[in-house]
């Protein structure tokens, strides 16, 4: 405060007063600023030598975390400021679980959501082979040894909701067929994603989607095959096996390619490639067929019988005669298991539980007291080893 102290002789007595009040506050004040001065140099030296100490048992991401940490502490959340390394260690936590960095929220000053989806906002993801995952996947990869490159390549369809929007970004027309080089007329009713998974190392990775018309033509499919296993291949990866499920587009597909039933595989590039179907599907569609077909084979377990059959109605018939019971001993089979209808036939889950060992097991017992002849079930089971 700038007072004009030539005037002080002139103060009133109330004036007076009022300014030797004033002198003591300032004088208090000019106190707390350096005592908080001294307490904020003591407090910066305290962290200093607990990030010294913690760098010791932390790598370079827990350290710079708790860096930005430290410094948006005392910030309003409108006030906090994070570089982009803040940003992309957050963004990963973010991904990892959704629910637990809301929790960490709570706890601890992070980049909200909104920050990090500005981010993402700023990366261009396009059809096809898109240069950007590749580029960061063959930067990871230099950190991999020649064992952990070894993956499979996952592709997929699945319908979306057919719709038109313009994209401002990137002044364009978004919701129309895209093959990654040319685009047509028609609006896109289905997606197909492809997905690299490492077999030695735990790591997956999404390179490539599609926006298609309908089913995916076998044709096509094969070109995006060819597209994204050459990329693969260029990038540094080992692809040595192919994993879909059983679709008409799909199976054609891999009949193009060259594989076979004797031979499930084809060449890419003089490497075979295994093809192998989604053993969900594969399970799905086992109980299925089995709902509307009765199965021949030929068992050594049964004696005196050169073929056995096995039929639905024996768990069927099992399962009523459970039901009866207080004690179930099939207390997970529902009727949707047995009777399947619209998404419950979707569902991996039942279809395991009724073709499960237990159940095969307990349709043994039950045969073995004679209540039920339907040994040919639990054959059925084993044989395939449906656990």
């Amino acid at each position: 405060m700038d007072l004009n102290l030539a005037t002080v002789s002139q103060f009133t007595p109330r004036e007076k007063l009022l300014y030797d009040k004033i002198r003591k506050k300032e004088s208090a004040l000019c106190k707390l600023r350096r005592k908080c001065r001294k307490n904020l140099k003591f407090v910066y030296d305290e962290v200093n030598t607990l990030t010294e100490d913690i760098s010791t048992s932390l790598n370079a991401e827990g350290i710079r975390l708790l860096k930005g940490i430290f410094r948006n502490s005392k910030c309003r959340p409108k006030g906090r400021r994070w570089n982009f390394e803040d940003k992309m260690l957050a963004l990963s936590l973010l991904k990892r679980s959704p629910k637990s960095y809301s929790f960490l929220r709570l706890l601890l000053p992070l980049p909200s959501r909104r920050t990090l989806q500005s981010v993402l906002s700023n990366v261009h993801f396009t059809a096809g082979i898109n240069a950007h995952v590749f580029g960061a996947l063959q930067h990871s990869l230099q950190k991999m040894s020649d064992r952990d490159r070894y993956c499979c390549l996952l592709f997929d369809e699945m319908s979306i909701r057919e719709n038109v929007r313009f994209n401002q970004k990137v002044d364009c027309i978004e919701g129309f067929e895209d093959c990654g080089t040319e685009r047509t007329r028609s609006i896109a009713n289905h997606a197909l994603l492809f997905m690299v998974r490492g077999l030695h190392r735990k790591w997956k990775q999404p390179v490539a989607y599609y926006f298609i018309r309908g089913s995916t033509k076998a044709n096509l499919l094969v070109r995006f095959l060819n597209e994204v296993l050459g990329a693969c291949q260029n990038a540094g990866l080992q692809v040595v096996a192919t994993v879909c499920d059983m679709a008409a587009n799909n199976v054609k597909a891999l009949k193009l390619l060259g594989a076979t039933r004797r031979k499930p595989f084809f060449k890419f590039q003089d490497r075979e490639i295994v093809t192998v179907y989604d053993p969900p599907h594969l399970l799905k569609c086992t109980r299925n067929l089995f709902l509307k077909y009765d199965v021949q084979f030929e068992s050594e377990r049964i004696h005196n019988r050169p073929f056995v059959t096995a039929k639905w109605e024996h768990i069927l018939n099992v399962y009523k005669w459970d039901k009866q019971k207080i004690v179930r001993l099939l207390y997970k089979l529902t009727d949707a298991h047995l009777a399947p209808v619209a998404q419950d036939a979707m569902k991996v889950s039942l279809a395991a539980q009724v073709m499960s060992h237990t159940v095969g097991a307990t349709v043994n017992s039950v045969s073995s007291e004679g209540k039920e002849h339907c040994s040919a079930f639990t054959v059925f089971v084993m044989r395939h080893n449906i656990r």
